[in-house]
């Protein structure tokens, strides 16, 4: 093997010159969420260049599955053993496997050290902007993003993506106006780019804007493939505009049709179905879902023995108290303590909260989320997903009759910011609440 410089000056190990133009190739599928696994997997009559085969493991692990990260891990050992060696090289496989053994900070300050020796290495730094959103610290990226994007040029293949990854990051710190710019810049350059489509319909989210976001994506997913990356968690998007809108029937049709329309049988496509199906659970309590329960709970049951992120563990616990496996929940968060580390603080109050929720226990489950929920961040995930969180705190501060209690989760949350049906409903109950602690009947319809 040999060591040749690509266009953006990252030196890549390669068999041959011709190498280079797959190298190129993939690093803009890879960025644009759209890695042709076929050309980069191993096999026995095929070894793809060495820089395929890290992006191949980058993209794995970024599904932050334990079957993936175990292929990602084996691609990592081979390398290593084959002795795949030259600086950068040798830099991202060190940032890899602190990744597949679980230490997301070390690989991620892994991949920020290759991006600062090497500026224009965009695979290490989509790998570590996908682990600061893991690790929820998109606010102490915003800087480093910001930095490390202005190194490559206006007509770089890769810039539009990277604008739209810049995008979501200004989004998720609130900087709305700037990400909207971000996003159109994108787009422009890159009408199919999926994660600045996404970014976009998180400011239009975050600014209450729900009729536009769901016409938006309505118009954006007319006639795509259900190849399309981030399909479900796009139609969970328009799902939830929908909820907030209280168009119930069209958000159970979106569930059935789309978001459990899976691509593969990987439990990573169920995030969003989960909490999806939580929030549909406290907004119409009515509602009998327990037969999707069950449907997502069979999807879930095999995750305790494949525990390996907090943000999935998050999910899998909620499908496993909401079914009745206490047991099984139990297991899985004593399997999340002992993986060593510990958990970040609040992060322990925020899954017993949601099992006390379960359990009809409303003012433990409030108790413990409304002081845990300005610490969600440490899950990671996204501003949005993580409102579930609030937003259950404040059902069960309701439930439990607890006023004062709702107003402080409501004043120092972000769920009330904007209007909506469904919005204005819990106003009104809580209007209730605080004229007569004790009409239940009219506070808990």
């Amino acid at each position: 093997m040999t060591v040749l410089t690509d266009s953006r000056g990252v030196p890549q190990l390669v068999e041959q010159p011709a190498d280079l133009a797959l190298v190129e190739a993939a690093t803009v599928q890879l960025v644009s969420m759209r890695l042709d696994y076929d050309r980069c997997r191993p096999s026995a009559g095929n070894t793809p260049p060495v820089p395929l085969q890290l992006m191949l493991a980058v993209d794995l692990l970024c599904s932050m599955e334990r079957p993936a990260v175990t292929e990602a891990e084996t691609i990592r050992a081979s390398l290593a053993a084959a002795g795949a060696a030259e600086p950068r090289t040798g830099a991202v496989l060190a940032a890899l496997g602190a990744w597949t053994a679980g230490d997301l900070a070390t690989a991620r300050d892994g991949f920020r050290t290759v991006v600062d020796r090497y500026p224009g290495d965009a695979v290490s730094l989509f790998a570590a902007h996908m682990l600061d959103f893991f690790l929820g610290e998109l606010s102490q990226e915003l800087p480093w993003i910001t930095a490390a994007i202005g190194h490559f040029a206006a007509d770089d293949p890769v810039i539009g993506y990277l604008y739209g990854i810049h995008a979501f990051t200004l989004e998720e710190n609130g900087l709305i106006e700037a990400a909207v710019d971000r996003c159109r810049a994108a787009l422009a350059l890159n009408p199919d780019d999926n994660y600045a489509m996404h970014a976009m319909v998180h400011c239009l989210y975050e600014t209450g804007r729900h009729a536009e976001g769901a016409g938006y994506i309505q118009e954006y997913m007319r006639g795509r493939a259900s190849s399309t990356p981030m399909r479900i968690h796009i139609w969970w998007h328009y799902a939830l505009f929908e909820l907030l809108a209280d168009n119930i029937q069209e958000v159970l049709a979106c569930y059935r049709i789309a978001i459990r329309r899976k691509t593969s049988l990987r439990s990573a496509e169920d995030l969003d179905a989960v909490t999806l199906l939580w929030r549909l659970a406290l907004i119409k309590p009515s509602l009998d879902l327990s037969a999707y329960w069950r449907s997502l709970f069979q999807d879930w049951e095999a995750y305790l023995e494949d525990n390996w992120y907090l943000f999935n563990d998050f999910h899998a616990y909620v499908t496993y108290c909401q079914v009745g496996e206490y047991g099984r929940a139990d297991a899985l968060l004593e399997a999340v303590l002992a993986r060593g580390g510990g958990l970040p603080e609040g992060m322990t109050d925020i899954f017993l909260g949601f099992r006390s929720f379960t359990t009809g226990d409303y003012a433990d489950a409030a108790a413990r989320l409304a002081r845990s929920f300005p610490l969600a961040t440490a899950m990671g995930g996204s501003n949005a997903q993580r409102d579930v969180i609030e937003l259950t705190g404040i059902e069960a501060a309701i439930r439990s009759h607890n006023y004062e209690l709702v107003q402080r989760i409501r004043e120092s949350g972000r769920v009330f910011r904007h209007r909506s049906p469904v919005l204005q409903q819990y106003e009104d109950r809580l209007a209730a609440l605080r004229t007569s602690d004790n009409d239940t009947q009219g506070v808990l319809k």
